[in-house]
């Protein structure tokens, strides 16, 4: 990421954690994230899972769109 700067989640080192973090707890990863499973609502209803995972996944997505369209 250019200039170590991480968009929605901030600059530097604390940009980087918060960054890694979200992805770890979205995509799971090898340091300790994608555990938890059986929390996931399957009955009834749509409206969300309530915790917020998909704005997370598009607010990550937008960010990669931005920096893919400023390196260009």
């Amino acid at each position: 990421m250019a200039n170590g700067d991480y968009g929605y989640f901030g600059k530097g080192d604390t940009g980087y954690a918060q960054y890694m973090t979200a992805f770890n707890r979205n995509f799971g990863g090898s340091s300790g994230g994608g555990g938890g499973g059986g929390n996931h609502n399957n009955g009834g209803g749509g409206g969300g899972d309530g915790n917020g995972c998909g704005c997370l996944i598009a607010i990550a997505v937008v960010v990669v769109l931005v920096l893919i369209a400023m390196g260009s």
